[in-house]
């Protein structure tokens, strides 16, 4: 038999007798809700782009927007992964350049084996 006395359930059986069960109410009251989640929301690490070519750069640079770079906290240096290979090139951010868009040398991506207008994931070093 079960007893409800003041919000905490009390079982009446032989095995039970005088333990008291927790009321799942409380329990429920310190799991946190859903927004407390968001505050702690982690920025992201890398992002997939596409990469094109651009023959007034120097070997060794890859061009991309102030927003993305400040996205993927990006100073100096950026990964550039493709088909399992990872490359690493000096960044130079600019403010008129494509969000989704990163440029480098062809001869660079030649030696990389990165096709023009190729989807790449990028990330800081």
């Amino acid at each position: 038999m079960v007893n409800v006395v003041w919000g905490k359930i009390v079982m009446s059986s032989d095995e039970n007798e005088g333990k008291e069960k927790v009321d799942i109410k409380s329990l429920v009251n310190i799991i946190p809700p859903a927004s407390a989640r968001k505050e702690k929301m982690q920025s992201i690490k890398e992002k997939r782009v596409k990469v094109k070519k651009n023959s007034n750069l120097e070997e060794g640079f890859a061009l991309m927007s102030s927003s993305l770079a400040s996205s993927l906290q990006i100073k100096e240096c950026v990964e550039l992964s493709i088909k399992g290979k990872r490359v690493r090139v000096s960044a130079i951010i600019q403010d008129n350049v494509n969000d989704e868009t990163v440029y480098m040398n062809g001869k660079d991506m030649e030696k990389n084996g990165i096709n023009d207008n190729s989807v790449v994931t990028i990330r800081k070093c």
